[in-house]
């Protein structure tokens, strides 16, 4: 099953900050170099607001975002439980899931329908301690 991520205003004005303020040099001070840039960095934060996606199938989570990429087993996810943080990670909103592995790395994702998401971690580990 696929998830998509929650995306909230801070992330959406980091990714999105570059191409609003060449859109501005573009009014006041146009150049076919400036209209390059910001072409480039539209196409960029398009991507990156657009790429990431989270999907759990037969028993492995895959994560997906911008030019990064993860595979878990669902069986080696020890703990799952929400926070609030900007580190970085494959999240696009600050209210995420921190998901702990047996090796004890962790890494943050932020699906939209948070429940649905736990719920079919747990179909395929019952042992995962939520918090």
């Amino acid at each position: 099953m696929e998830y998509s991520p929650k995306k909230d205003g801070i992330y959406a004005l980091a990714i999105w900050s570059a191409p609003i303020l060449l859109f501005f040099f573009l009014i006041f001070s146009y150049s076919q170099l400036i209209l390059g840039i910001f072409i480039l960095s539209v196409l960029l934060s398009f991507w990156m607001w657009n790429s990431t996606r989270y999907s759990i199938e037969n028993g492995e989570l895959f994560i997906k975002c911008w030019v990064l990429k993860k595979k878990v087993p669902v069986k080696d996810v020890v703990k799952v439980r929400r926070t609030r943080n900007y580190l970085a990670s494959y999240a696009l909103a600050v209210d995420r899931l921190e998901i702990t592995e047996k090796n004890n790395q962790k890494f943050y994702v932020s699906p939209d329908n948070v429940e649905m998401f736990i719920s079919e971690l747990k179909k395929y580990n019952p042992n995962i301690s939520i918090s």
